[in-house]
Parts: C-alpha cells; sequence; structure tokens
C-alpha cells in the first residue's frame, strides 16, 4: 500500500472512530502525514481541510481549512467536493455571499451522481443564502425545488431541510408539505 493510500486510510478509519481521544491522536497523526508528504494533489489538500474542518475546534483551524479547499480546487477545478467544502466554511462563518458565490461554483451534476442528498442539500443551502441575503424570491425558487426532491426521494437519501424550516413561516406551504411527509420535524 502506497504512503498515500495509508493517510487515505486512516482518515477512513477516523470516521468510523467514536473514542474522542482516540479521535484526536489519530487526527493528528494524518496532519503529520500529510504535512510531511511531499507528493500533495488536490485529494491531499481537500483531506488536510476536512482533517480541521470536522473537528471539534473548527474554527479554530478555519483558516487553514479554507487554505487547504482553495488549494485542492487551484490543483483540481474538478475537485466538487473540495469545492463544496470550501462554501460550508463560509456558510459557517456566516459570511454568506460567499457562500454563495462557492455553492454555485459547484459541480452540480457530478455532486448529484455522487450522492442526490448532497445536491438535494447544496440546492437548499443556495436557496437559504439567497434568502438570507434578502433574495427571498429566489431561495423560495431553490426551497420548491428542495420540496419536490424531498417528495421523490427514499428516506434513506433525505437530509432534513433545517435551513428551509428556519427561513421560511410554519406555515409557508413548502414548510407545511415537508411537516406532513416528516411528522417528526414539528
Amino acid at each position: 500500500m502506497s504512503f498515500k493510500n495509508k493517510i487515505f486510510k486512516k482518515y477512513d478509519d477516523l470516521v468510523l472512530i467514536e473514542n474522542k481521544t482516540e479521535e484526536d491522536i489519530l487526527r493528528s497523526e494524518i496532519k503529520l502525514m500529510l504535512e510531511e508528504y511531499s507528493e500533495k494533489d488536490s485529494n491531499c489538500y481537500h483531506l488536510l481541510g476536512l482533517v480541521d474542518f470536522e473537528s471539534d475546534d473548527w474554527e479554530k483551524h478555519i483558516g487553514k481549512s479554507i487554505w487547504n479547499f482553495k488549494k485542492a480546487v487551484e490543483l483540481d477545478e474538478n475537485n466538487f467536493l473540495a469545492q463544496l467544502h470550501l462554501a460550508h466554511c463560509y456558510h459557517d462563518l456566516k459570511q454568506l455571499d460567499l457562500a454563495l458565490e462557492n455553492y454555485n461554483k459547484v459541480d452540480k451534476q457530478k455532486l448529484k451522481e455522487f450522492q442526490v442528498w448532497r445536491y438535494t442539500k447544496l440546492i437548499e443551502q443556495i436557496g437559504y443564502c439567497e434568502y438570507k441575503l434578502g433574495n427571498e424570491k429566489i431561495g423560495e425558487e431553490h426551497f420548491e425545488e428542495v420540496l419536490k426532491w424531498y417528495k421523490k426521494l427514499p428516506e434513506i437519501d433525505r437530509v432534513v431541510p433545517s435551513e428551509l424550516i428556519e427561513c421560511l413561516p410554519k406555515n409557508h406551504r413548502i414548510v407545511t408539505e415537508i411537516k406532513k411527509i416528516e411528522t417528526y420535524l414539528e
């Protein structure tokens, strides 16, 4: 197994760990291995960004995550997941203009083929940014698309549309229809 594959295998292990101490140790090992790896490609920088972004203290490392995601996209503009995670960083920082800009750069077709639930969530997040930035009509159009997907997706491929619910009034038709589908959203 190549050194790069060992790094990615460790990351796969990290995702499965439930013990915080073990997780922190493995996270540090992965970061050290990646930092020492001299042949970093887009996927390596993406992984470096994820290791920090997915940590409990992500806010402390968000600048590094942004830098690594940007580097990943710079090295491979087709790395749609790095582009998506870059947008998530800005979203979490409440920099919705930058989040929207980066969400709109994600290759939606590739994301849909990869995981339809991520695609649906992307549409919701674009709608959220538009709505919160004062473009409520455009936001609602995106939320309408989310509702259409929500109706036709099997339960396993649905993600609770929490941002849609946060934006729209509780008695809005879209929210009401989603609540009919998922009674626990009340």
